[in-house]
């Protein structure tokens, strides 16, 4: 769905999607209310759904449907049938903190000089020490070691985006390699608007999936292909 259009900047929201019925309408309800200051629109990518996903999501956005698709691909895909200046990528499961001339402060990150993404502060669904100690730490990686990971609410200029080389069609580490060439470029800003995310990854143990995670991206520095990552990661 497309805002009417009341500035300069066109802002494209990006969601990848996979079975995530119970989710996404959450989300979109969110985007929605975001009002009619700035001109946004809200593109889902659904990767091969077994649900309702796409009905669900149809209801509120743009739906692109690719079978069998990784991350990777649907943010590559969403990106390419984007029409904003600014690119805004987000996970389906994630959850604004507040809405309220949300775009507009997008809009000024990105004016900052020498700037070349913007993130958001990262929460998670709980208030265990544990999750506080990933948000804390994973602010900090984005702001001074220059990754932002999925689930920060990454955005950035179109020109920047294709400068950098886009989103790889690959199935893991596709927003570390991005964010990498994003740093390159210029500074990354964190906006004072926390996002929240799911813990749901650490259902199988928190330390358990904390390790591991940090195990795959050690393979991933030590070389080992995002392919063969995937098929450790989602094991």
């Amino acid at each position: 769905m497309t805002a009417a259009i009341h500035d300069n900047y066109f802002i494209s929201g990006i969601i990848p999607v996979l079975n995530e019925e119970k989710n996404i309408n959450r989300l979109l309800e969110q985007l929605n209310q975001l009002g009619n200051n700035a001109a946004y629109e809200i593109i889902v990518v659904d990767g091969g759904s077994h649900d309702q996903t796409v009905s669900v999501a149809q209801k509120s956005a743009s739906v692109y449907q690719l079978k069998q698709a990784n991350r990777g691909a649907q943010l590559h895909y969403g990106a390419e049938k984007s029409s904003g200046d600014i690119l805004w990528f987000l996970h389906s499961d994630s959850r604004i903190g507040s809405t309220q001339n949300l775009l507009e402060q997008m809009q000024n990150v990105l004016q900052q000089e020498h700037c070349s993404a913007g993130f958001f502060a990262l929460s998670f669904d709980s208030t265990d020490f544990f999750y506080r100690y990933l948000a804390v730490t994973s602010n900090l990686r984005a702001r001074y070691l220059g990754l932002i990971f999925g689930d920060q609410g990454l955005f950035t200029t179109r020109k920047a985006y294709e400068k950098a080389g886009g989103f790889e069609s690959i199935p893991l580490m596709e927003d570390w390699r991005l964010s990498r060439r994003l740093k390159k470029l210029g500074n990354f800003y964190q906006i004072p608007i926390p996002i929240m995310t799911s813990s749901r990854r650490f259902k199988k143990g928190k330390l358990r999936t904390h390790l591991k995670m940090h195990k795959i991206k050690l393979l991933y520095l030590m070389g080992m292909s995002p392919e063969k990552l995937a098929q450790r990661y989602y094991k």
